[in-house]
């Protein structure tokens, strides 16, 4: 539904929000004194001002610590032309100054955020803001993600009249962002947390010299960018940074969340690092490891992290008292000790699984059955597996069994093994832990709550994929894949759009109630309602007390 006042998108409003010449000034003055110099790009009518930092450099002493805010801005105009460094992690095309997967050079002073708004946006529009974490499982990811140019989200904002301004905020992955110990300083743990924590202080003390207005900010994520989202909500800081939050296939919010001192263990990823650089397991550890050059750090992390399954080799961890997660996430959701007054929108996709479960496609398991090697598989993703009792194991094994022709729904493919360690990959880090939340906080939100379930197959991807994890990015950002998918996409950004504005999306999508139970689905010419009653009886068991421990979630 659209509120009145912007049911028509009329000549004014484009009036405000025409192109300005490519070759026009195009700077903001914060209330820190800084000036940042952005640029005006006309062939998508957008103003962007990138790589502004909202922290001291994280090096030095300040490597794996909570980040620190800037105490002495600089003055003057600064360059905002061009995308900061992407935080350190594995480069996909090694030796290049700017890693064209990621948009930009790689490099540990990496905190910043990046804004694009309408070109011709006024100091005093009061846009709402559309924020964006990116996913990468905690280990890789960054704002300057070509993927993730947002032109066509704000054209589109415009074109229906409910103009956005959009931010992207960097912050730290894997080893200098979720480094986990005994030894790491309880304020200190998840340090990629605390640095998206501050970035989103940063803008509610400075978007409104942008043309955003802070009190209607939304949290939006994919994957673990989603999951980030979640965390701001289930350990909230004091002060209110967003209204609500738009979660694609948020990881519930982490796939595990270990105690940091597992993380210390022989041959778990704290204990391998510090042997690796020739540091002490020991009160020492941090200090010494902060001492490591940049570039020597980083190289034995990036290989760690591309010797782990689905390079999953940090997961945000559990500390002490006095830190960001100080309990298990499913003892937090249980608890109801949450925020309560944020808009959430949240789904998943039919086959999340299929990314992350390659490792089993179409191989042989000598010397093992196929029960062995699905367990084998679950068990490579849990950093403490001893953990997993034979009962529950088996009990996984037979809600999920072999030659299954249900599983993948219409993109089973008969290979066994790849099926059922999709299917199981899809209940247990996505469709489980959305329904474990929203059954748990809908009922005590003081704000709507909105579910999905998004089923779309886009021709020109990979059938044996099915509709697999992230799929629907195309459709937001574009570009949009194919024509066909056209009328979709937009229906869907427009939705996206709507709750931003207006905290609901719109199309006669329900609200998601514990009684009621009704999803939206997303599906290309066929948008439903539907109940949230597929794989139930698998999700419930995923669910479980028993279950939740030992995944150590």
């Amino acid at each position: 539904m659209l509120l009145p006042h912007l049911a028509v998108f009329t000549p004014l409003l484009w009036l405000c929000y025409a192109a300005v010449p490519q070759t026009s000034p195009v700077t903001v003055s914060l209330r820190t004194g800084t000036s940042f110099r952005g640029v005006q790009v006309a062939v998508n009518n957008t103003e962007q001002f990138l790589g502004i930092p909202f922290a001291q450099p994280p090096i030095g002493n300040l490597r794996f610590k909570a980040p620190v805010a800037i105490s002495n801005p600089a003055r003057g105009i600064q360059d905002a032309s061009q995308f900061g460094n992407a935080c350190p992690q594995p480069s996909s095309n090694s030796g290049l100054p700017v890693d064209s997967g990621l948009g930009a050079a790689i490099g540990e002073d990496c905190l910043v955020p990046n804004v694009f708004r309408p070109a011709g946006t006024q100091a005093n529009a009061k846009l709402p803001v559309l924020v964006w974490f990116y996913g990468g499982g905690f280990n890789t990811g960054a704002a300057s993600n070509p993927s993730f140019n947002p032109s066509r989200i704000i054209q589109r904002s415009i074109a229906i009249g409910k103009p956005i301004i959009f931010v992207s905020i960097n912050y730290r992955v894997n080893t200098f962002g979720f480094l986990a110990s005994r030894f790491v300083a309880p304020e200190d743990l998840n340090a990629g947390f605390l640095d998206q924590r501050l970035g989103l202080q940063f803008l509610q003390q400075n978007i409104a010299s942008f043309g955003g207005d802070p009190t209607k900010v939304t949290c939006w994520g994919q994957s673990a960018g989603a999951g980030s989202c979640e965390t701001h909500v289930l350990f909230p800081a004091t002060e209110r940074l967003f209204r609500g939050v738009i979660s694609d296939s948020s990881t519930g919010p982490f796939k595990s969340a270990p105690f940091a001192f597992q993380y210390d263990e022989p041959g778990k990823p704290f204990a391998s690092l510090v042997e690796a650089v020739g540091c002490p397991l020991s009160s020492a550890s941090v200090a010494c490891l902060q001492r490591v050059p940049f570039d020597t750090l980083m190289n034995v992390s990036n290989t760690m992290i591309n010797n782990r399954l689905n390079q999953q080799l940090w997961q945000p961890a559990v500390g002490p008292p006095n830190s960001l997660i100080p309990e298990r996430v499913s003892q937090r959701i249980a608890s109801g000790n949450f925020l309560h007054d944020v808009a959430y929108l949240a789904g998943t996709n039919l086959n999340e699984g299929t990314s992350f479960s390659k490792s089993v496609e179409n191989i042989t398991h000598p010397g093992m059955t196929e029960n062995q090697a699905f367990n084998f598989f679950i068990g490579q993703l849990i950093l403490d597996n001893t953990t997993l009792t034979s009962d529950v194991l088996g009990e996984i094994d037979t809600l999920y069994p072999a030659n299954d022709p249900t599983a993948g729904g219409p993109f089973h493919t008969g290979d066994s093994l790849f099926d059922r360690a999709e299917s199981w990959y899809t209940d247990n880090m996505y469709l489980a832990p959305r329904r474990l939340f929203f059954d748990r906080a809908a009922p005590l939100s003081s704000q709507p709550f909105f579910a999905y379930f998004f089923t779309e197959f886009i021709p020109t991807n990979n059938p044996v994929m099915g509709v697999f994890h992230g799929s629907e990015l195309a459709l937001l950002f574009g570009p949009v894949p194919t024509s066909v998918e056209d009328s979709f996409a937009n229906t869907m950004t427009d939705f996206w759009i709507s709750f931003v504005v207006e905290q609901i999306p719109g199309g006669n999508w329900p609200e998601f109630s514990t009684s009621t139970k009704k999803v939206q689905q997303l599906m290309r010419n066929n948008i439903t309602v539907i109940a949230d009653d597929f794989n139930l009886a698998k999700t419930t068991f995923l669910n479980s007390a028993k279950v939740l421990n030992e995944m150590e979630k």
